[in-house]
């Protein structure tokens, strides 16, 4: 089903390039999305800020706003309540100062330790019968080596006779490699420090024992610093949307979207189609600035 078009001053929050599992580059992504007449993007790829470094005096020229962005891989938090599935928990971060030296150090240790996560998968992968180096995933793209330029290279090199057939094989066995090492908290804590935002995305493929994330879930991530929840999401139908809706509310987070646009297999078919109003990032900016004046208060 086609995505409605993104209405007038609208905003698209998640979005990826080729700099993580998107297809296309940044330019291309940022040039469209200006076409097509959104206000306000941001580039979120998976640990990383490369894109978005590299297009930023474009979008000035281009009369859009791109905020510095990103979506970090983390893990379900000891201190948070314990009932929920093992699996890689995404944070995106908006407004960062992409120059904070914590920030960089941070950027470079997730993107570090998702590679040597990447690189075990392939060698558990390898050992159970079907060969596959993190090599091979770097050959799909030379620019990020991650879960889908993984199943791309066991399709590719052989080893399974469908592309589909390597999806539920890479995630069967991304679940016995161990956890990021880089929590939730680790994640907040990192954006709040470069004066970012920091939004949990796509709520609804987080499952606790007993279904979506509840009350006491959401009310410990808003203690942690949680600014935000992505409840617009291709991900989210309508009742989870309801149910991430009232919890936002409830305590006091800011309610985002964004298409989580990949442009695969070509084209953008999702591009502003989850696109929020443009207050939707004029709050993110308040929250971002707000945080970064509180942090800068608790060094004195």
């Amino acid at each position: 089903m086609t995505e409605p078009a993104p209405g007038p001053g609208a905003c698209d929050l998640h979005l990826h390039t080729y700099y993580s599992d998107g297809r296309s580059s940044p330019e291309e992504l940022l040039r469209h999305a200006a076409q097509m007449g959104l206000k306000c993007i941001a580039i979120t790829d998976h640990d990383n800020t490369r894109g978005v470094r590299e297009v930023l005096p474009l979008a000035d020229l281009l009369g859009i706003e791109l905020i510095p962005a990103i979506e970090f891989t983390c893990r379900w938090d000891g201190k948070l309540p314990k009932d929920v599935e093992q699996g890689d928990i995404d944070v995106l971060g908006y407004y960062i100062d992409l120059d904070n030296r914590e920030f960089r150090l941070s950027e470079k240790a997730a993107l570090d330790d998702l590679h040597a996560r990447i690189t075990d998968c392939c060698q558990v992968l390898s050992e159970a019968g079907y060969p596959v180096s993190i090599e091979d995933a770097f050959e799909q793209n030379p620019r990020y080596g991650g879960a889908a330029q993984v199943i791309q290279a066991l399709w590719r090199k052989g080893q399974v006779d469908r592309w589909e057939s390597a999806i539920p094989l890479f995630e069967s066995t991304w679940r016995r490699v161990r956890s990021s090492r880089f929590s939730i908290e680790n994640a907040i804590d990192v954006i709040h420090a470069a004066g970012g935002a920091a939004v949990l995305a796509h709520p609804s493929v987080i499952r606790s024992y007993r279904g979506w994330l509840r009350s006491e879930h959401i009310e410990a991530l808003a203690a942690m610093g949680l600014d935000g929840i992505e409840v617009f999401h291709h991900r989210l139908k309508p009742e989870a949307r309801a149910h991430f809706t009232s919890l936002a509310r409830r305590y006091d987070l800011i309610i985002t979207g964004g298409s989580d646009e990949h442009g695969w297999p070509e084209g953008f078919p999702r591009l502003g189609g989850q696109a929020v109003p443009l207050e939707t990032s004029l709050a993110l900016k308040e929250r971002a600035l707000n945080r970064a004046a509180n942090h800068e208060q608790s060094k004195l």
